[in-house]
């Protein structure tokens, strides 16, 4: 097998590879050829790093240790994947290619502190936070910057895009659904109703043809054409937390009981919540969620949490926009354990040098306003990956209770 370097490169990716045709199809009176399948990439290089690091580390006491560190990286040269190149070469993609700059600058800031030290009680707090931001400073020359132009029913369009982090995701503004037929309008920068040269309302369509009507999904006519197209597709956030960390200690009471509590936080991030997009969209014969209940159903329904009309194989009623992201912050209680140890003349009285008795229980409770399963995404080598919430089996609750023996 070949080792695989940075992002899944293998050693022996920059060679052309040839290969044997199948079937008839390419052959020389029924015998298989041997075609050229990938071309050879002479100037393939690892991505350079380049970086600085700064930082604190403080004791004081023999009670408190503080570490804060501030850093900057810079990747050049970042390898791209299966880059689409034009089908008139002979080849649909080239396996790697090199260019661009990513930057990534945060801190982390840790501190372990001796909170209370006395003869049967002691607590040592523990507790660290950092933030990093990343974003693309450039890109290869002549660049498709789009790997997804597909604008549909839970479909967002993917790319990457100068001083944006990876991890964003694009699409449409949705503003709720138009009451009735008379309500849909197409409007210009300061509000009021577009017409055609006849004096006639102009129609409100989809990029397919199609006409809004009541009932339908509205979103933001960007540049004010009339039409719901990639023209009006916006950046709507992305999965890079701004403030990423945990918390918790250890008690020690009478040199026999401790506890150990720990917390894990994500503060300031956003996700797209694709289950919901399956589960509200009512175009389709797929179960749906009790959210459908407060679909439109008559002309002039008109209230706060609508959804859309049902619609079977609507083109317009589901497509990616913010109405499925969601902010994902969360606190998770990640881990208690309490743990008893044996005293020595019971011990003793045992034949054993140790006894310890301990109950262990992780991921007990989440605190968050996400709506979906898990809040916890987490983040891909593809540089066109989106942060989006595909319903993953989340990491399941675990209780562990041990019994520790030594003679």
């Amino acid at each position: 097998s070949e080792a695989r370097g940075r992002r899944g490169a293998r050693a022996y990716d920059r060679h052309s590879a040839y290969g044997l045709t199948g079937g008839t199809q390419n052959a020389y009176i029924d015998n298989a050829l041997i075609i050229p399948l990938r071309v050879q990439l002479d100037q393939l290089r690892w991505e350079r790093i380049s970086q600085w690091n700064a930082g604190i580390d403080l004791q004081l006491f023999n009670r408190a240790d503080i570490i804060f560190d501030v850093y900057g990286k810079v990747t050049s040269d970042i390898l791209w994947r299966n880059y689409k190149i034009p089908s008139s070469s002979g080849y649909p993609a080239l396996l790697w290619i090199n260019g661009g700059k990513l930057s990534n600058q945060g801190w982390e800031f840790s501190l372990n502190y001796l909170l209370i030290d006395r003869p049967n009680v002691s607590f040592r707090l523990r507790t660290n936070f950092s933030r990093n931001v990343n974003k693309y400073l450039e890109f290869p020359d002549n660049f498709n910057n789009e790997v997804s132009t597909n604008l549909g029913n839970s479909q967002y369009p993917r790319r990457a895009v100068p001083n944006q982090p990876v991890g964003s995701f694009y699409g449409l503004q949705y503003l709720g659904v138009w009451p009735d037929d008379n309500s849909v309008h197409v409007y210009d920068e300061n509000g009021d109703i577009v017409k055609d040269p006849l004096g006639n309302d102009l129609p409100l369509t989809y990029q397919s043809g199609y006409i809004f009507q009541g009932g339908d999904a509205r979103y933001e006519d960007v540049n004010h054409d009339g039409v719901i197209d990639l023209l009006d597709v916006v950046y709507l956030g992305n999965a890079n937390p701004s403030f990423e960390g945990g918390f918790g200690g250890t008690a020690r009471i009478k040199k026999h009981f401790n506890i150990s509590i720990a917390f894990h936080a994500r503060q300031g991030y956003s996700i797209v919540n694709m289950i919901a997009s399956q589960t509200q969209g009512m175009n389709n014969y797929n179960n749906q969620s009790k959210a459908v209940l407060k679909r439109w159903r008559k002309p002039g329904d008109d209230y706060e949490g609508i959804l859309p009309r049902a619609y079977f194989a609507s083109p317009v009623n589901n497509l990616g926009s913010d109405r499925y992201v969601e902010d994902g912050s969360y606190l998770r209680l990640n881990s208690v354990t309490f743990s008893y140890d044996v005293p020595k003349r019971v011990c003793e009285k045992l034949h054993v040098d140790q006894l310890n008795a301990a109950f262990t229980a992780r991921k007990l409770f989440t605190w968050t306003n996400y709506t979906g399963q898990d809040p916890e995404i987490f983040p891909s080598n593809d540089p066109f990956w989106m942060g989006a919430d595909t319903g993953d089996t989340p990491v399941p609750m675990r209780m562990t209770l041990s019994i520790t023996v030594n003679f």
